[in-house]
């Protein structure tokens, strides 16, 4: 692992350091949030008092449960590896691990220094892209990601799921399978044969090729991003403007509210577009994710073997948060196929 280099006299970096509080604030929050309203909705929900259902939330809020520790764990892992490669650099001495002492004024003050001298974010994208191997890893969080934000979009949209935006929140900000697992449950506390029989209106957005636009841009973008292995500014850029292009989606998604707004009201056949863009943006995402992974796989190959590639995912905790992330959101999509046969398309019809 190689380790972290700070200059004589760092510069502090305040924004950075707020911002990084404020990332770990929100992830709390929007978490929070999320569970409350699953929660709440588990009390009065009629349609998981079957055994199938008690069993299936099970399935996936024991795998919400699992994604969360594990990236808890290589998360803090990164933050304590960090904390102390600026330690020995600084020649300082470390605090000891007790939350007693770290909650001191003196502890609370350290460790905002290091917050603000460090480059946690800029460190942890040159990890990821050191080298192919290492973001080989990378990419496969980033293949699926679009395709995962697609689903949560239409599929809430579809089932009107309370705080919709939350979990595209929390997708942005964490890595995906928690996200995904959540919203897993959301999906069968609210099925979608009770918005049927609600009546639930079908959302009123632009057509295919608005819906595609932001997807194949997002995968283009990804095509080009191994041209910056290397190069942690670059990088950071790159994956800045990937996370931008996955709110699209969804933002034309919430368009209906635009229309209905402005009194616009879609014929029968503008529906059917919008909803065959649906399958259509998502299809999509689904192809170019298997054409990169291809194409990417073979890129990695040529300086790296399978093992090397493989135990990459060890190499550092950035790296393991992100592979140990994509292998529980794997697991989690088989589990909710598996389990759920009968409603793990989207369908052609949005409502």
């Amino acid at each position: 692992m190689e380790s972290i280099t700070t200059d004589a006299a760092p510069v502090r970096n305040v924004v950075g350091a707020t911002l990084f509080v404020g990332y770990v604030l929100a992830a709390l929050f929007l978490s929070i949030l999320i569970v409350n309203d699953l929660y709440q909705s588990y009390k009065i929900q009629p349609s998981v008092s079957s055994s199938k259902a008690q069993g299936r939330l099970q399935i996936f809020v024991a795998l919400a449960v699992l994604s969360f520790s594990t990236l808890s764990y290589h998360m803090l892992s990164y933050l304590i590896y960090a904390y102390q490669g600026w330690v020995t650099v600084g020649d300082l001495d470390a605090l000891p691990s007790d939350l007693v002492t770290l909650s001191t004024w003196d502890g609370l003050r350290q460790i905002w220094q290091w917050l603000t001298e460090s480059t946690l974010f800029l460190d942890f994208a040159q990890t990821i892209c050191a080298n192919s191997a290492n973001f080989w890893w990378t990419q496969q969080a980033l293949f699926v990601s679009m395709a995962s934000a697609l689903f949560i979009g239409i599929e809430g949209s579809r089932r009107q799921i309370p705080h919709l935006w939350a979990y595209l929140a929390v997708g942005q900000i964490l890595p995906i399978s928690f996200a995904q697992n959540l919203f897993f449950v959301a999906m069968i506390l609210f099925p979608i044969s009770d918005q049927q029989g609600r009546g639930a209106a079908t959302p009123k957005i632009p057509g295919p090729v608005t819906q595609c636009l932001p997807v194949a841009a997002y995968y283009i973008l990804l095509a080009r991003a191994p041209t910056s292995i290397g190069n942690p500014i670059s990088m950071s850029i790159i994956i800045v403007l990937l996370r931008i292009l996955l709110l699209c989606p969804s933002l034309l998604l919430r368009a209906s509210v635009v229309f209905e707004t402005l009194g616009v009201t879609p014929t029968a056949a503008t529906q059917d577009a919008q909803s065959g863009g649906y399958t259509t943006s998502y299809v999509l995402a689904l192809f170019c994710s298997s054409v990169l992974f291809l194409q990417q796989t073979a890129w990695a190959l040529r300086g790296h073997k399978v093992g090397e590639i493989l135990t990459a995912i060890d190499s550092s905790p950035a790296v393991s948060a992100l592979g140990y992330d994509f292998l529980w959101y794997v697991v989690s999509c088989t589990a909710w196929f598996l389990t759920s046969p009968e409603e793990h398309s989207i369908s052609g019809k949005v409502a």
